[in-house]
């Protein structure tokens, strides 16, 4: 091949990586860390800014798909563990146990479910993964939030309409009910009906219970035909969440309406009643607002659970926990002090062992690292502990290629061959070798990425790459440079 061709193909790698990673330095090292929260921000909060910032959100928004994201175990977040509440399954299908395949299929419509919901809840690469049989594993890394991501996690999803039962409501007094808010003596509920309770928010700004409520227990109407859901501000620019019906929903929604004209329709969301309005007027059209004591947030979050749809089966966490963005510092700075460490003493080996020629292996570990962060950017790859052990392992193993290469170059010059001769057929001889070798490993990475968890996936990738670009560095740009270097220096006596 050509020597310019091949001189044209480097740089054009190298010039792709510097693309792809100027994105990931642009996120981290531009802009600050409060500057990267706005890009969680949604359309309607990026109202309230002036242009020029509007326009910065934005190409935040643009550069987070392009680059290296942080681990839960890098970046701190939130770890959850959730599994069918059995017991709630067992009370709504008449107290039999749910089959396995049912419970299967039923966990793979909540990961779709999920999935629709986290990846518009703001947090960078969120993972999704199944333990078992009947579990799942989320993790939402940058997230601060634990009650917010309980929200949109566990929100069951369930919206009902149900007529408020005036004239049970109107018997119940404050002596029925215990210190706890419980009602004592349950028998003053008929049978066509149930006790809910009103939610609202105490002056520290928390939802709680309030007052009890009876309703029919027939449910008029359910979120199954939601066709939209939105957030807007009312006229004093309180957020509400307006949904649309589907058309059969419309029509339906028209005749409970019409025929419950000055009765309260309560609107129970996961068995909590967020508003009671009145039915003034029949309501045609299918379009229904939500008002409420909930701020912004609380009000996207109501609308995204509600687009997604409803769980087929009731969750509950078997674990949970939040991971200080301290501990993920403890362990960046860990990470890349070992991979500082283990590039060094690769370094000064080669140095040491191989004199000169080492400086030309040193090059392409360098190259090789920079090349690896430009692939992992540009795939928009999600960076764990286990990730950089892999990287730490691909600076390893850089270097065993060249290993190869050098010592078939020492023993053909031992034969007497010329130091261009005996480059040449170093790399000749030395290629079906490391081809082998790196085929094996390539081999066992690619069961890995199929079989293994999230973490052990993501040291699979890694390493998988780091081979793939240590083949071009080793065989192809060590080689380029040899070339390179016997023009300009006209050497006789290879120092290896």
């Amino acid at each position: 091949m050509n020597r310019a061709f091949r001189i044209v193909i480097v740089l054009i790698v190298i010039g792709i990586a510097v693309w792809g990673f100027s994105y990931t330095y642009k996120w981290y090292f531009v802009y600050s860390e409060e500057d990267r929260e706005l890009a969680n921000l949604t359309s309607l909060e990026l109202a309230d800014y002036p242009e020029e910032k509007r326009l910065q959100i934005k190409e935040m928004k643009q550069l987070r798909s392009r680059i290296i994201n942080l681990g839960l175990d890098l970046k701190g977040g939130i770890y959850m563990v959730l599994e069918p509440d059995y017991e709630e399954m067992k009370k709504r299908s008449g107290g039999e146990e749910p089959t396995q395949a049912e419970i299967s299929d039923a966990m793979r419509r909540v990961i779709e479910i999920l999935r629709n919901r986290i990846d518009k809840f703001g947090v960078s690469e969120p993972t999704i993964t199944t333990q078992g049989e009947d579990r799942i594993i989320v993790e939402l890394p940058g997230s601060k939030d634990p009650d917010r991501a309980q929200t949109v996690v566990m929100g069951r999803g369930l919206l009902e309409f149900m007529l408020v039962d005036e004239d049970t409501a109107a018997k119940l007094t404050r002596d029925m009910f215990d210190d706890m808010g419980n009602l004592i003596d349950a028998s003053i509920i008929p049978e066509t009906s149930a006790l809910f309770y009103l939610w609202e928010k105490n002056k520290y700004d928390v939802l709680e219970r309030r007052r009890a409520v009876v309703l029919y227990d027939e449910i008029l109407l359910d979120g199954s035909t939601i066709k939209k859901a939105q957030v807007q501000t009312d006229n004093f620019g309180k957020p509400e969440v307006v949904f649309s019906l589907s058309s059969e929903g419309a029509k339906h929604f028209s005749t409970i309406t019409g025929a419950n004209v000055g009765k309260r329709l309560a609107i129970v969301f996961d068995g909590k009643i967020l508003s009671m309005p009145s039915i003034r007027e029949r309501i045609p059209g299918g379009q229904v607002r939500i008002t409420g004591t909930f701020s912004m947030k609380e009000a996207q979050d109501q609308a995204l659970v509600l687009r997604a749809g409803a769980f087929p089966v009731p969750l509950q966490i078997a674990e949970q926990r939040t991971i200080g963005p301290s501990l993920g510092r403890d362990s960046i700075e860990a990470g890349v002090k070992a991979a500082i460490i283990g590039a060094i003493a690769v370094v000064l080996f080669m140095l040491i062992y191989f004199k000169l020629s080492g400086i030309i292996a040193d090059i392409a570990l360098g190259l090789n690292i920079f090349l690896l962060l430009g692939v992992l950017a540009w795939l928009n790859f999600t960076l764990t502990l286990p990730g950089i052990a892999g990287m730490i392992l691909t600076v390893g193993m850089a270097v065993d290629a060249n290993v190869i290469i050098f010592e078939r170059i020492k023993e053909e010059i031992r034969n007497g061959k010329t130091v261009i001769a005996s480059i040449q057929s170093g790399y000749d001889k030395a290629f079906r070798t490391i081809l082998d070798a790196n085929m094996t490993t390539l081999i066992a990475t690619f069961v890995l990425s199929q079989f293994g968890s999230g973490p052990i996936k993501g040291f699979a990738v890694t390493l998988s790459i780091g081979i793939v670009i240590n083949m071009f560095t080793s065989l192809f740009v060590t080689k380029l440079l040899f070339s390179i270097g016997m023009d300009i220096f006209r050497v006789r006596k290879l120092s290896i």
